[in-house]
């Protein structure tokens, strides 16, 4: 393979252009402009892919984390990254994620690459990731800001979020990091490629009807039209107006379920084909797709060059193309880009819009997920794009049967949302599932309407108004699992993780001595609190040939106990088993699994107990294999209930910065993970309840599907 030229011609069959060499060479700036399909994409990832596995790995973050405005569609880019891995030979040693493919959480020493959408990347990054269980939060946010490459496709197109990104990565230069993280971003040179640029003139009271007329009088047969609108309710009225006018539509935009977006994106991959294709911002970043004629509504100025830059995008027109645009009938804000498409009419680039940024102080207390839900939706998309998850089921939810699956899911207008009957969510605190409240209605929360009920179309996607009956995609009951095939005991399962964290610290050099060492005692003591009677308890409620002495797990299929104090937390009596230990040992000890954090509240539980355990509960002797011993306890809750263990957290948050503590909370939790794993197998299972999960999480709290941690 000869230098990056051979690399990138492995990868795509193309040599690169001067600049994506020079990106090679010299590593990615800050900002990038490029024309519009002069190759962004790959540059925003084969380059750094060179630096990391060829000739600057000591040097290159170990993360690329791409990302795409919210009503882009990552599934073609994702693809194509797998194919350009695949051409390399580097697909086992490079993973792929998709970002809410939690997966990439538990390889944080392997070199990886997260694709997403700029709302689901940021609300992670500020610790309150849409659709992602609250638990995990501190992971994402530790490795998103840590040995990371951050690549923003557009700069407009992300609204609120660019100054939201912006001040992400000035903060992580004032506060620090455990490793480099750095930005990009990448923009389109602001001008329109060679097409003949026309204005229409469309009645706003007869607007679709309009819009047929000119794209009926404007399509070249044999060939393809591309129009895109800036709403899908006009996409969607667009497109039904096309098919009556016996016109062959395709029509594409962000909410679809994953089946029926791959396969719209597959037919647009159809070269040579005679048609419309309709689109609601969708096809202006991480798309490869060209057209002869291409209609726009009036937008911002980067959408604008990105819409045009899928006209005759390939030269393949030598005639050129035509780029059609007119103001939408709601107005807006036209003046954005008349500038570019109608200079002489107004010669002067509009400022760009003021927009909220985030700052230390919020970031901190974001920081504390056990403190008030903050809404993050204001730093990283406008009201109107604010958005949720749902899935279609037959009836209401079971607890029985496995929770909503990412091929069920479609992404939907919170606003729409409100406005619907007979939804369900799973209660934050129980787990069951219950009809939805008001309240329960926020950015990023998983919703189950009844299918019965519509609201959804195959070849529309989102379509509240629709009352045709939906098909239920729920995944069949699951007859085999992962679980523990062995009984642990608790000496064992403490030596193992010990071990797992020095094995991952060997693989993640660079953390000082003090550190390294937190984290090694850490998971060495991280599960003491599973001493407690009440988990040794759980452990053996369902019988089985349990061995004696203190367990660590219990083995299937004996290990569907329930707690006789239901929202016990067995972390919380581990780091009151530690009043000798440093600050940073306790506090990692109290917070390898996402629940007793900065603030320890009480939930769903009246005093005396706080997280399922008693002021004055007495902890039994316990020698570890190490020599070390622990004497018999009486515990007091009083430090969480006071504010001092608080205090103590905010102090080492801010001593050692927010970055840096929740890297170290995730090598914990990892090594607690990976030890756990050790143990796995697969083995039959019944359908899953709340009462009888397929696994219990290591508090004996019943959890399933996406509930769970990994590697419990």
């Amino acid at each position: 393979m000869d230098g990056f030229e051979g690399f990138m011609r492995t990868a795509t069959g193309h040599d690169p252009y001067p600049y994506q060499a020079r990106l090679a060479t010299d590593g990615l700036p800050e900002l990038l402009t490029a024309p519009t399909g002069a190759g962004k994409s790959v540059a925003g990832v084969l380059p750094w892919l060179y630096r990391r596995l060829v000739t600057a790995p000591e040097t290159t973050p170990r993360r690329l984390v791409y990302v795409l405005p919210q009503h882009s569609l990552h599934d073609q880019l994702y693809e194509r990254i797998g194919r350009w891995l695949d051409r390399l030979g580097r697909a086992d040693e490079v993973g792929l994620h998709n970002v809410s493919d939690g997966g990439w959480r538990r390889h944080p020493e392997r070199t990886a690459i997260l694709v997403g959408t700029h709302d689901l990347m940021l609300s992670r990054a500020l610790m309150r990731g849409f659709g992602d269980a609250t638990v995990m939060a501190p992971v994402s946010f530790a490795l998103l800001h840590t040995d990371t490459q951050w690549v923003f496709d557009g700069m407009d197109p992300h609204g609120p979020a660019l100054p939201v990104g912006v001040e992400l990565q000035r903060l992580r230069d004032e506060v620090g990091t455990p490793s480099p993280t750095a930005t990009m971003w990448m923009s389109p040179e602001l001008s329109l490629p060679r097409v003949r640029t026309t204005r229409l003139d469309i009645d706003p009271a007869r607007y679709i009807g309009g819009l047929v007329d000119a794209l009926t009088a404007a399509h070249v047969p044999g060939t393809q039209t591309i129009a895109v609108l800036n709403t899908v309710e006009r996409a969607r009225a667009l497109y039904a107006a096309l098919r009556q006018h016996g016109r062959d539509a395709l029509l594409i935009h962000p909410r679809f379920r994953p089946a029926d977006r791959r396969r719209l994106l597959s037919e647009l991959d159809e070269t040579g084909t005679d048609r419309i294709v309709v689109s609601a911002r969708a096809l202006e970043a991480g798309i490869d797709v060209s057209s002869r004629t291409l209609l726009t509504e009036v937008a911002n100025v980067t959408s604008i060059v990105q819409r045009a830059g899928r006209c005759n995008r390939y030269g393949e027109h030598p005639e050129g193309g035509d780029l059609l645009w007119c103001e939408p009938p709601t107005g807006g804000d036209p003046d954005a880009t008349r500038w570019l498409l109608a200079p002489e009419r107004q010669p002067a680039r509009p400022a760009a819009p003021v927009r909220p940024a985030l700052r230390l102080p919020e970031l901190l207390e974001l920081f504390d997920t056990g403190g008030p839900d903050i809404d993050v939706s204001p730093w990283i998309c406008d009201e109107a794009d604010v958005t949720t998850t749902v899935a279609w089921r037959d009836g209401e939810p079971s607890d029985e049967s496995p929770g909503p699956g990412w091929s069920e899911l479609c992404q939907v207008p919170l606003a729409d949302l409100r406005q619907r009957d007979h939804a369900w969510v799973r209660d934050r605190v129980d787990g069951h599932w219950r009809p939805a409240l008001a309240g329960d209605l926020r950015p990023g929360v998983t919703v189950v309407l009844e299918a019965g009920h519509g609201g959804y179309l195959p070849d529309e996607g989102w379509a509240p108004e629709s009352r045709a009956p939906v098909a239920d995609l729920a995944p069949p009951a699951r007859t085999h699992t992962v679980a523990c095939v062995a009984w642990v005991g608790l000496d064992r399962h403490l030596m193992e993780t010990e071990e797992e964290a020095r094995l991952l610290l060997d693989a993640l050099p660079g953390l000082p001595t003090r550190q390294r060492d937190a984290v090694t005692r850490a998971a060495r003591y991280h599960d003491l609190g599973k001493c407690h009677e009440v988990f040794q308890e759980m452990l053996r409620a369902s019988g089985g040939d349990f061995p004696d002495g203190l367990l660590a797990k219990s083995r299937a299929p004996y290990n569907t106990g329930r707690s006789r104090r239901p929202y016990f937390r067995h972390e919380l009596v581990s780091a009151l088993m530690l009043p000798d230990e440093p600050p940073l040992v306790t506090y990692l000890v109290g917070a390898h699994h996402g629940t007793v954090r900065i603030t320890v509240r009480s939930v769903g539980e009246e005093a005396p107990f706080l997280r399922g355990v008693r002021d004055g509960d007495r902890t039994p002797p316990v020698a570890l294999s190490t020599g070390e011993r622990f004497p018999a306890r009486s515990l007091r809750t009083d430090i969480f209930t006071t504010g001092s263990w608080t205090a103590r957290a905010e102090a080492l948050r801010d001593d050692l910065g927010p970055f840096r503590l929740a890297y170290l909370e995730t090598l914990v939790r990892v090594a607690d993970w990976r030890s756990s794993a050790r143990h796995d197998g697969p083995v039959p299972t019944a359908p899953a309840t709340v009462g009888t999960p397929d696994r219990p999480d290591s508090s004996g709290t019943a959890v399933v599907d996406e509930m769970a941690e990994p590697g419990q």
